[in-house]
């Protein structure tokens, strides 16, 4: 930190904090004479937890935050604090230590004044103590009320090392998203070098870039006269503020200095600030990233390009140090169309860095339509693109309202995940991410594939003729199970051909249980045949996997609704779907059972002769055959999963759990059932999915 030392530069910092913007001239003076004006750097204390009290703070431009630290270590009850806000006067006034530590998470200007001239201060000045005891009373209320009264805006910064990457389009779109996706204020920042560049790279990204219609203003200038920076901001026709800037890379040693007040003067007005930097890896665009939140790199799939960004993750890990993280400094991989690009695992394999996202190449068929207003002339995307999925699914993760879908295990019972998986897309209820169990892995892998509620539907009817159950059932010497899974796993891939991960249209977990290390294994990559295959491995009924040291069962005997999966990551809103019975709905399918089974029984003779001898037959059937090994050893399971599945579902924000009574877990051939009672438990929940989701879309204009 260091301080200001001119007096005039005290007062006129003064000026700008709310609590003494009305005082007179007089008094201002000796406020500026009672304290300094301190600059923090990004990441630097203010104050330390257990402090005594020594000053009162003022935020004059930039961030703070307040914490403590839990038993781990890790940052607790944080709270946010931006410019105008004032703090350290709790302890100030009753002369205990600092109850939280500050540290600023920008470049931070603070207005600091010693407790004993605060003190003193306020008895000359009982205006000031009134206006004071005020701003506290309503801070308490905002505390108790759980009223949210800080701006927890983020800044966004978007770097490729290479041109014609795609970042400027990919840094717009996300600026779009945003807007569109959380309805809050959103400003799009392109700062650009008149630096020519020696070798620019032919991109048919070109034609898509968004395209200024003016000249950029002189980043020195502007941030010169940052009092004035609301004059140079556009608003555009899209929803999203904009603000074009350039500056000469010969002369911007200054600008070094000041570009962290640029980017922090937006911090108060805007919830997402997307900053387009140059290409070139100067210290403008390096001190933007110290200021930074998230910072993207946007990479081209060519072996030349993946070269040089090796190397300009290794200068930002330098000049960034102990706050550089992968959760901070994410990749995502897009560029334009070419022979020359790599696969993904080339790529990964070339980086050697945890890649985010590969973005889908835009197609002139993903162009929705063109758009021209007097600042900006660009092409909108086409929001069923898969481009377009993909920027969608970015901000909403950054912006925190990702929602999660988890679909529990139940054998037969999953089905009803079709039911669901219908209103959510009858509703256009956004699902983020999905997670399965045993055959919620199934059900939900398959839609996360691409299959819509009507083709999984096609697909569960296939075994509405109970014949063909049996082309599922492959008997084996029961050693470790009575079907070995062949059969299954060839209808499996009957469906998933050669499909993995990374061609699905929704992000999946699947979850699947290692008897010999008693843990959870959570699949998010490989073939989907055989991800399916582990977590669908009921015990006493399919053959275990064997795996080199794993021995692979299903995966919902341990975690039949995991929920757990979600809430540990970056979804802050989750949907389960629990189609396992509770006892009270096992009860009630007995009763309904038995009260149907003494009806027919009941029957005459000459009513009905078929009839009368096919429940007879399998009346007798059941007899003989029921309860046997696996139908124990199911049965059995399901009560225990139950009990874990009710706790998992804690976790969750909309619980589904359709009435599935009077239903077993192998009869796949009541599909139509199934779904039917999966679809009116979803329809039940609708109206809270939607409370929940507080969706804010906001459209594009028409062009």
């Amino acid at each position: 930190m260091h301080k200001a030392a001119s007096f005039f530069q005290r007062c006129a910092a003064i000026k700008k904090i709310p609590i003494f913007a009305s005082v007179d001239v007089f008094r201002l003076h000796r406020i500026a004479g009672c304290g300094d004006v301190v600059h923090y750097k990004k990441g630097e204390l203010v104050s330390r937890k257990a402090n005594p009290p020594d000053f009162v703070f003022f935020v004059i431009s930039g961030r703070l935050i307040s914490y403590n630290l839990d038993s781990d270590g890790k940052k607790d009850d944080v709270e946010f604090i931006h410019r105008g806000m004032f703090f350290g006067i709790i302890s100030a006034l009753t002369g205990e230590t600092h109850s939280q530590n500050f540290e600023a998470i920008n470049d931070s200007i603070v207005f600091q004044i010693p407790v004993a001239r605060f003190r003193n201060l306020l008895k000359k000045s009982p205006d000031l103590s009134l206006k004071f005891s005020k701003a506290l009373s309503q801070r308490i209320r905002n505390k108790v009320t759980k009223t949210e009264f800080v701006s927890r805006s983020k800044i966004i910064s978007v770097f490729s090392p290479t041109s014609g990457s795609g970042s400027s389009t990919y840094a717009f779109s996300l600026a779009l998203s945003f807007y569109q996706e959380t309805g809050d204020r959103v400003i799009w920042i392109t700062i650009t070098s008149r630096r020519p560049v020696e070798h620019p790279v032919e991109s048919d990204l070109d034609e898509i870039r968004p395209k200024w219609r003016k000249e950029p203003e002189d980043l020195v200038t502007v941030t010169e006269d940052l009092e004035n920076i609301s004059r140079r901001i556009v608003h555009s026709n899209v929803g999203i503020d904009i603000i074009n800037v350039s500056f000469d890379p010969a002369s911007h040693q200054g600008l070094v200095q000041n570009i962290s007040d640029f980017v922090g003067s937006f911090l108060d007005d805007y919830r997402y600030i997307i900053v387009d930097l140059p290409s070139e890896l100067d210290d403008v665009v390096m001190k933007t990233f110290t200021q930074s939140d998230i910072i993207h790199l946007i990479l081209m799939r060519q072996r030349e390009a993946l070269e040089t960004a090796r190397e300009t993750l290794d200068h930002i890990e330098t000049y960034l140090k102990d706050t550089f993280t992968e959760d901070r400094v994410r990749v995502i991989v897009g560029g334009a169309h070419s022979h020359r690009n790599l696969a993904d695992e080339e790529v990964a394999a070339l980086l050697d860095y945890n890649v985010l996202a590969f973005l889908p190449h835009i197609q002139r068929k993903d162009l929705a339509m063109e758009i021209d207003s007097p600042a900006l002339h660009f092409w909108a995307i086409n929001t069923s693109s898969q481009y377009w999925a993909m920027i969608t699914r970015l901000s909403r993760q950054i912006s925190g309202v990702s929602v999660g879908l988890v679909l529990g295990g139940g054998a037969a019972f999953g089905l009803a995940h079709i039911g669901v998986i219908r209103v959510l897309e009858e509703e256009n209820i956004p699902i983020d991410v999905v997670v399965g169990s045993s055959m919620g892995a199934l059900i939900g892998g398959l839609w996360a594939a691409g299959f819509n509620a009507d083709e999984l539907e096609k697909m569960a009817y296939e075994f509405r003729v109970r014949s063909n159950l049996f082309k599922l059932i492959d008997l084996v010497f029961p050693l470790s199970g009575l079907i070995s899974g062949k059969a299954v796993t060839s209808w499996l891939r009957s469906k998933f051909h050669q499909k993995t991960f990374k061609d699905l249209k929704i992000p999946l977990k699947v979850v699947a249980y290692d008897l010999i290390h008693r843990k959870d294994l959570i699949i998010v990559e490989g073939l989907l045949v055989d991800a399916v295959r582990k977590s669908i491995s009921i015990p006493g009924v399919f053959q275990p996997i064997v795996n080199d040291d794993q021995l692979i069962i299903d995966g919902g005997v341990m975690n039949p609704l995991p929920t757990n999966v979600l809430t540990s990551s970056d979804v802050k809103k989750i949907i389960a779907v629990n189609v396992l019975q509770s006892p009270e709905d096992v009860i009630r399918g007995y009763e309904m059972t038995r009260l149907e089974l003494n009806k027919s029984l009941a029957e005459p003779f000459l009513k009905d002769p078929w009839f009368f001898i096919d429940i007879r037959f399998r009346f007798w059937l059941n007899k003989v055959f029921f309860p046997n090994i696996s139908d124990i050893i199911v049965r059995t399971l399901e009560a225990s999963e139950c009990v874990i599945a009710e706790q998992s579902a804690r976790g969750a924000d909309i619980v589904i759990h359709p009435d599935l009574s009077g239903l077993n877990w192998y009869e796949l051939y009541q599909a139509d059932i199934l779904i039917k009672r999966g679809e009116e438990a979803a329809r039940l929940q609708l109206g809270k999915i939607k409370e929940m989701m507080q969706l804010k879309k906001q459209g594009l204009p028409n062009a």
